[in-house]
């Protein structure tokens, strides 16, 4: 099987401000192949060198850590790389053995950082306690009370604690109340919704504005009073199209030139990004899910739809909505008059546009199998193509920035 085949996602890892602090790197065998079957050391140490040769490895975790499973093959045979930012995951599978233990202290001597996977308060993990950098606590693994008496009992050790499969932000804010370090899941991808609560001040205000930018009949002159108005959304879309990702020979200072370079929709999409990094409520880390779900769309389009490039990329950004705002996306749709094609693709996935949709959430959460392999073969889109457009979007989306 070569490394082309295998897939790579990152799963992101919070601090308690809700700032990345790093990725977990995922993988998954090419389709066919059952998991049972995958060599996992062989699987890590194509991760890796996928990572650090066909795209730096700061690059795909965002110049933070990156935390790769060792099988207990790799731990004595680790691949050839530079222990910094590399966080070694021993996995519960690992026969813990005095030959494994002092494995794991020449392996710190040499600057990895350590994790222990899917930890349970058992005899056996007393020898790697001391070594531990990081302590992951599986959370549908543990109850309440069991959870909280796993963290009091590392309330003076140094390692630090991390709650994983964290997936809802009641979840979130149980382990932070508990003490919890960092945080694992999905949680972030999903919205809160609580029924009944209206929209604050604040996020009616920047709906309102998405619903104007969104309209289908805005002008190009409709578009420039409507960014013009806003002072913070006017500097943020300069400074924007004068950074280092459009290389502009000469300064744009005006709202209707930049309109003009861009392109009404590409505008249109970057101008309601712009403006959800107004909610300041929600992490900076949730405009990265945004950005790296209309890159993703946008790549796609490159194959399957190459004059649809712009509404592909809106589709992606607009898919979060739900997450900025946390109501249900059908009733944020409902509020804006976009088109119908890209409305049936974000609420039932229908046609092209629906398909690229679903392909770009379900990879972003490392659900491998419930993407439609066979429908995007028929558009000659493999593995190994989403794969790199996945990797692709990860470097743009990175080097951009909203906090302008």
């Amino acid at each position: 099987m070569d490394h082309e085949n295998v897939l790579l996602a990152r799963q992101p890892i919070y601090d308690r401000q809700q700032n990345i602090f790093a990725y977990e790197l995922l993988f998954r065998p090419e389709t066919g192949e059952t998991i049972t079957s995958f060599d996992g050391n062989a699987a890590t140490s194509r991760v890796l060198l996928n990572a650090f040769t066909e795209s730096d490895l700061s690059t795909i975790t965002g110049n933070t850590a990156a935390f790769v499973n060792f099988t207990e093959e790799l731990i004595f045979s680790p691949p050839p790389f530079n222990p910094e930012g590399l966080v070694i995951e021993i996995l519960e599978t690992v026969e813990i053995s005095p030959e494994l233990v002092q494995q794991i202290k020449q392996l710190k001597q040499k600057g990895y950082k350590i994790a222990l996977d899917d930890f349970v308060m058992e005899e056996r993990y007393r020898p790697l306690l001391d070594l531990a950098d990081i302590i992951k606590l599986e959370l549908p693994a543990m109850d309440p009370v069991e959870l909280f008496e796993t963290i009091q009992a590392f309330k003076d050790k140094p390692c630090k604690l991390l709650a994983e499969k964290v997936e809802t932000q009641g979840e979130f804010r149980l382990c932070l109340q508990h003490g919890c370090d960092y945080f694992q899941g999905y949680y972030l991808s999903k919205p809160e919704i609580v029924k009944g609560r209206k929209l604050s001040a604040n996020k009616l205000s920047v709906l309102q504005l998405l619903a104007e930018l969104q309209s289908p009949a805005v002008d190009i002159p409709r578009l420039n009073s409507i960014i013009s108005r806003d002072p913070t959304l006017s500097y943020k879309l300069l400074k924007l199209i004068n950074s280092a990702s459009y290389r502009r020979v000469k300064q744009i200072d005006s709202i209707h030139m930049a309109v003009m370079l861009l392109g009404i929709s590409k505008i249109k999409s970057w101008a309601s990004l712009l403006a959800l990094s107004k909610l300041d409520d929600k992490p900076a880390a949730l405009h990265k899910i945004a950005l790296l779900r209309a890159a993703m769309c946008e790549k796609i389009a490159e194959l399957i739809a190459p004059e649809q490039k712009d509404i592909y990329f809106t589709t992606g950004l607009l898919s979060s909505l739900d997450i900025f705002f946390d109501t249900p996306l059908k009733d944020i749709l409902a509020e804006i008059p976009i088109d119908e094609t890209v409305k049936s693709a974000l609420l039932d996935y229908k046609g092209k546009l629906g398909l690229a949709a679903h392909t770009v959430k379900n990879y972003e959460q490392s659900k491998w199998q419930a993407i439609h392999w066979k429908l995007l073969e028929r558009f000659s889109i493999h593995q190994a193509d989403l794969n790199k457009i996945y990797l692709d979007s990860i470097s743009w989306s990175e080097s951009q920035d909203l906090q302008v």
